[in-house]
């Protein structure tokens, strides 16, 4: 059996990782890995989610974080400090605590946390800037070495990764996939395995596929150095302002993306104006604090909320796309219910590209 993925962010590679043992399998990239989202984010994971299925999808991940991470000797820098959301007014507040009982029923470790325990948790937040939040199990894993490992253990089962290979062409003939052309050269393949991220609805129309997918691009930026103090990842709801603090000091974050028409990865002064002020209101002692470096990031999102995971009405073109801004949260487990839905034939009706 012959595999053909696009795209080595964490969903392509955990799909070629788990694909390899049983078929033969290339990973085509346009750029290099860590071009897309898989290199651009934060890094911050929990099953602190909204919705049962992403809580799943969430859970699980983790601990495939855990264990391959032992498997392919590589260490990915997963900290699991826990997971803090914290909401500037009641209204949301209120939203928190809808996913609080469903995320307490589903065995997810959360309490709620007032603004004084909150600044207790984290050195000079300021208790003024929420009305409160909830606390619980995640944290931050490091994206750079995240999809090093997945690459590495990928090549030791014999996975072969092309970067700066663009796919031009889907073949497809009666309604089925019989390959890809990707710098000029014809490439057979039993499936073709869509993880191409932002890109996505791309690669589907190549395919003579409608998916759809909104896309998504969001702004990040790192602060000089600072002796730890914030230990859990922050994310305000209320204005979409997340926040960590690296091993070295470091502070990373930024604001939730906003819907685009194209992928582009301009960053904008805009966007630093707006962090800067959002990010001094919780903690006030990042204030004067130099920005070392600045990027965008673009990332898809399935139309529902929640990723496309699936076989298309054209055989063997397969959806592993849309997850939106949890790439990284659910990404590993997404790779494994593609490889189930290659090499067991298994469909997941709530992630299915036909649901729409």
């Amino acid at each position: 059996m012959k595999i053909a993925i696009i795209g080595s962010g964490i969903v392509g590679l955990s799909a070629a990782y788990n694909l390899a043992n049983s078929a033969e399998v290339i990973v085509f990239e346009r750029r290099y890995p860590l071009y897309g989202s898989s290199g651009r984010n934060s890094g911050g994971i929990t099953p602190m989610l909204g919705s049962k299925e992403l809580i799943e999808l969430a859970k699980k991940s983790i601990r495939i974080y855990d264990s391959v991470q032992g498997e392919v000797n590589f260490n990915f820098l997963l900290r699991k400090d826990g997971y803090l959301k914290v909401a500037k007014n009641d209204a949301d507040l209120d939203e928190l605590e809808k996913e609080y009982h469903l995320q307490k029923s589903m065995g997810v470790k959360v309490r709620e946390v007032d603004p004084y325990e909150i600044k207790n948790m984290v050195q000079g937040f300021n208790p003024k800037s929420v009305e409160g939040g909830f606390f619980g199990e995640g944290g931050v894993i490091f994206p750079w070495p995240v999809i090093w490992g997945y690459e590495k253990g990928c090549k030791e089962r014999g996975v072969e990764i092309k970067p700066m290979t663009q796919v031009s062409e889907v073949v497809v003939e009666g309604g089925e996939v019989k390959g890809l052309k990707a710098n000029g050269e014809f490439y057979k393949a039993d499936f073709v395995v869509n993880a191409a991220g932002a890109w996505s609805n791309e690669i589907s129309k190549l395919a003579g596929v409608e998916l759809n997918n909104t896309i998504i691009k969001e702004e990040i930026c790192v602060l000089e150095s600072l002796k730890p103090f914030i230990d859990p990842y922050i994310l305000n709801v209320s204005n979409g302002v997340y926040l960590s603090q690296s091993a070295r000091g470091e502070v990373v974050g930024g604001i939730l993306g906003k819907e685009v028409s194209n992928p582009e990865t301009s960053s904008s002064l805009d966007f630093l104006i707006k962090y800067a002020k959002r990010a001094v209101e919780m903690i006030p002692s990042l204030k004067g604090l130099s920005v070392l470096r600045q990027w965008a990031g673009v990332y898809d999102s399935g139309k529902d909320g929640l990723p496309v995971i699936g076989e298309t009405n054209v055989k063997g073109f397969i959806q592993a796309n849309g997850l939106g801004k949890y790439g990284m949260t659910i990404g590993p487990a997404a790779g494994e219910l593609v490889a189930e839905v290659i090499l067991k034939g298994k469909t997941y009706d709530k992630f299915s590209p036909e649901r729409f």
